[in-house]
């Protein structure tokens, strides 16, 4: 290298010194500004949280041990709802419809579909404050499709239900008196107090002993005292009903909003 090319070298240098020297540190309150806000920290042990990481299994997300517990819970759910629905009795001309396969053609009956479906819908709440049903018309109207509908619907969210008559649900109950038999007369009411709805059709159908009134209504009475609402359907008329039932049964449905729907309009199997 020649003397002015060692020169020119040892100049660049000086100007490369130079300029490093002119940079000055950043201001205390600029590197706040660009350091990341304070981590969260546990408030057990104050260690920082990864917000990358699940806290439950320590594990960085999605998490599979999460995954694999919401698919067990969703599969129970599934389990439950099907067993509820296996529960139900309904018979076969019923299973598996819904609501959209009832016909709303008839007068009044446009509104009685909306208040079924709502109840259903909202069910959750109809439990909690023991909402009650009472289905009132002539035969051919659709009040059992409506009430398989429900109960349908309340199964498959997991609730569990009973669709029965009222003659069974006496014979099932008398079948216990007597000695040898496999239920006691509690624990065969119970079989009907204990799910989350039931349904009892007929209601008047049979002459209607003493005897039968109470069991019906030994039934409907715990239902109501442990919050549980009763689906009932009659063919008789609110009168007539309530002379079958009797004033105590009958205050059981004109409580909370709990709810009377009349099937006014004529039956659908006479329009075949």
């Amino acid at each position: 290298m020649t003397d002015k090319e060692l020169e020119e070298a040892q100049r660049v240098l000086e100007q490369k010194r130079a300029s490093l020297n002119a940079v000055q540190p950043l201001p205390v309150q600029s590197l706040k500004d660009i350091m990341p806000k304070e981590p969260l920290t546990d408030q057990t042990n104050g260690d920082a949280i990864d917000p990358d990481m699940c806290q439950l299994h320590h594990d960085y997300l999605p998490c599979a041990e999460c995954d694999r517990q919401a698919q067990e819970a969703q599969q129970r759910r599934q389990t439950k709802a099907t067993e509820a629905l296996a529960g139900i009795n309904i018979g076969a001309r019923y299973k598996g419809m819904s609501f959209a396969d009832f016909d709303a053609s008839g007068k009044g009956a446009a509104k009685v579909l909306t208040i079924c479906s709502r109840y259903a819908e909202t069910f959750s709440d109809r439990l909690n404050g023991c909402d009650n049903l009472l289905m009132l018309g002539n035969p051919g109207t659709g009040k059992n499709m409506l009430a398989a509908c429900i109960c349908q619907s309340v199964a498959g969210q997991g609730y569990s239900a009973i669709h029965t008559t009222a003659m069974k649900l006496v014979r099932k109950i008398k079948e216990s008196w007597g000695k040898g038999k496999d239920l006691t007369e509690q624990q065969a009411i119970d079989q009907f107090s204990r799910p989350d709805l039931l349904v009892i059709d007929e209601v008047g159908v049979q002459y209607g002993s003493d005897t039968e009134k109470i069991l019906l209504f030994e039934v409907i009475n715990e239902r109501y005292e442990a919050m549980r609402p009763t689906i009932v359907i009659s063919n008789l008329g609110i009168v007539d009903v309530e002379a079958f039932l009797g004033p105590r049964i009958m205050d059981r449905f004109h409580e909370g909003k709990s709810s009377v729907l009349e099937f006014s309009w004529d039956s659908y199997r006479r329009r075949k």
